[in-house]
């Protein structure tokens, strides 16, 4: 992929001042003229440590739940699901929040630690509601960590490589898969057997396996805690300048280019001449910088940031608009891919038994397939004429009719084909959104943009989840989940912005 072209670094999206818009157009040009080096290498690779883990966790959940239904006698072990994505939707609204408030830094370092440690306490649960409320806690967690990590990623890299957000999607699809390859030597050994099952004799003593799997899950997630803490990331330059700390913003962009071994040109007096022609441009008496600072430093505390997520007509409409994006696609995702095994046998029990070795197969290899459409949604996304808006468009409605494709696959090759065609096409889709969504936000208002897009997005996972409980598992479900995503596909078109080309603000 060439990277030759004209980049926009001086459009910004609605939301900001003119000061800011002013600055940041500088900060941009500055951090696209040092271009992508070892810094943004290592913010890209701290950071996928969080989309990893985000569904790491969810797909761990999701494994262990046939095998805990019965040591505990559940009858609606999708409650369990419920419990995860309740606390992955305050998660979801908070974590980003706090991005905007006291910066990008805590929550970062924060999320991956409560996960780890949770999920270590949660093998030793005595009893289903414990196991629900330290699932609850786990979900709170990840909830917002993939939104600040996009963040502070983005913040960093330059035009050239913003399509990276997009391809970034393969970590949570080697997250599935590695979950899946944790659980399975565990559960097929160390699980109750049929017999047991069938006897109403299956206690804990003869059903550990899902326990190792949590306590290995924990520990796998350890060493990422430690390289996050090891590392000293900096606070991103355009939180810095969104929060009136300019020169804090040049330290930071001077700081990383010595860290790739190269100078920049830009210094606090690039931004002064800026405050200078700003002020000589317009009324003092409406241009005091004291009474601005702090209104301005007293206006993080108001609603405002969420008014300016809707003060335009045109970016009212793509706020409203990917919120519904996310809503749609994230009930489709959660009603197919949160329940995954039970449909797979329920689909494979229509022509025969399904052992756990031929579940855990189809998973691994179903996880994996979700990886090339990752990087395609990062390739197809800089396509002239396709951007993010079209290869949106296109991937939603080919994963709804390879959902719908499921409900008739009658072998076991043709489940394993649709599933595998399904988590291709759905991670295309999630690629894009991940990608796109901080770009419709400035910086300022990005973590209060990024927490309510999280909580709608958790917040219809978890509807779906208790759809899946009232309607049950079983192609009614797999209907929903498909006629929600060709929805997506429907909207996608209508999003008033395409910000190909285009340097984040």
């Amino acid at each position: 992929m060439a990277f030759t072209r004209e980049f926009d670094v001086t459009t910004v999206q609605p939301g900001a001042d003119a000061t800011y818009e002013r600055k940041v157009a500088v900060i941009n040009q500055a951090i696209l003229d040092l271009g992508m080096g070892r810094y943004q290498w290592l913010v890209f690779a701290l950071a996928s440590f969080g989309w990893f883990s985000d569904v790491f966790w969810k797909q761990a959940i999701n494994i262990i739940g046939p095998f805990v239904k019965p040591e505990f006698h559940i009858h609606q072990i999708a409650f369990l699901n419920v419990a995860k994505q309740t606390g992955s939707t305050l998660g979801g609204l908070l974590w980003p929040l706090t991005a905007d408030y006291i910066g990008r830094r805590p929550a970062f370092n924060i999320t991956l630690a409560l996960a780890a440690i949770t999920g270590l306490i949660a093998a030793g649960s005595p009893n289903f509601v414990a196991l629900a409320i330290l699932s609850g806690v786990i979900g709170f967690a990840i909830g917002g960590n993939q939104y600040v990590d996009s963040s502070i990623f983005i913040e960093f890299v330059p035009a050239s490589h913003q399509y990276l957000l997009a391809i970034a999607t393969l970590f949570p699809n080697i997250g599935t898969a590695s979950a899946v390859l944790i659980a399975w030597p565990f559960v097929t050994k160390y699980s109750c057997s049929p017999n047991d099952i069938a006897a109403g004799s299956c206690v804990y003593r003869n059903n550990f396996g899902w326990r190792y799997s949590l306590w290995t899950y924990g520990a796998f997630n350890l060493p990422m805690v430690v390289a996050r803490y090891l590392f000293h990331l900096k606070e991103t330059p355009k939180y810095l300048l969104g929060r009136e700390r300019d020169e804090d913003a040049v330290k930071v962009v001077q700081k990383v280019a010595e860290r790739n071994g190269k100078q920049t040109w830009l210094k606090i007096e690039d931004l002064q001449r800026i405050d200078v022609e700003l002020t000589q441009s317009t009324s003092p008496t409406l241009n005091n910088p004291t009474k601005s600072i702090i209104k301005r430093r007293l206006a993080k505390f108001e609603p405002s940031k969420v008014k300016a997520l809707f003060c335009t007509p045109k970016m009212a409409i793509s706020t409203t608009l990917i919120l519904l994006i996310w809503s749609m696609i994230s009930m489709s995702y959660t009603l197919f891919n949160s329940f995954l095994p039970f449909y797979l046998k329920m689909k494979i029990s229509q022509t025969g038994s399904m052992s756990n070795d031929t579940l855990f197969r189809i998973l691994v290899i179903q996880s994996v397939c979700g990886i090339p459409g990752s990087i395609l949604s990062g390739v197809a996304s800089e396509i002239k004429l396709l951007g993010r808006k079209g290869t949106g468009t296109i991937a939603s409605l080919a994963t709804g009719v390879f959902v719908f494709l499921f409900t008739q696959a009658k072998t076991e090759n043709a489940v394993l084909g649709f599933s595998c065609a399904i988590s291709f096409s759905f991670a295309v889709a999630h690629g894009i959104l991940y990608g796109y969504t901080p770009e419709l936000f400035p910086a300022p208002i990005r973590g209060t943009g990024q927490g309510l897009v999280g909580f709608a997005n958790e917040l219809t996972s978890t509807a779906a989840t208790l759809i899946a409980v009232y309607v049950g598992l079983n192609n009614k479900s797999i209907w929903i989940s498909a006629g929600m995503i060709v929805g997506a596909g429907f909207v996608f078109p209508f999003m008033p912005y395409e910000t190909r080309g285009r340097a984040a603000s």
